[in-house]
């Protein structure tokens, strides 16, 4: 039986920072892009940290990652629009700081992520970070 490792993590990098501080409902941060074509990672794990803001009365607030691709080495990327592919960070209803984690299939080359804020209300004024790490799975048996 074949068992799988996530090994060859890149290092944890603060992506986006002080852009997302005070970012309206709805509001959309995209950052720089993101070489992969070295280390050719094979996934995108991302941890969005969030101040202590009062969501608490908000219905299912969450934060989106876009997943901004390109194909031709990061010269043209696609649109930053509500059709490129994202997941959704589901966030508590509370007025407490969240941190939340998950992961992105990400190209073996150029990329770029945008935050999106749909918690309801403009996120906190300080404290906001989102970083990532990059890896890929390694078969043990090899």
């Amino acid at each position: 039986m074949t068992t799988f490792r996530n090994t060859a993590y890149s290092n944890e990098t603060d992506y986006l920072t002080t852009d997302l501080n005070a970012l309206a409902d709805e509001g959309v941060v995209l950052g720089d892009a993101i070489d992969n074509s070295a280390n050719r990672h094979k996934y995108c794990k991302v941890q969005i940290q969030l101040a202590s803001v009062d969501l608490s009365s908000q219905s299912s607030p969450g934060i989106k990652i876009r997943l901004i691709e390109t194909i031709d080495g990061g010269t043209v990327y696609e649109d930053n629009d509500d059709k490129a592919w994202a997941i959704t960070l589901p966030v508590a209803a509370t007025s407490a700081a969240h941190v939340r984690i998950g992961a992105l299939e990400i190209p073996p080359s150029n990329f770029k992520l945008a935050v999106v804020n749909a918690t309801g209300v403009a996120l906190a004024a300080t404290g906001n970070v989102l970083s990532y790490v990059t890896f890929t799975e390694e078969d043990d048996a090899a």
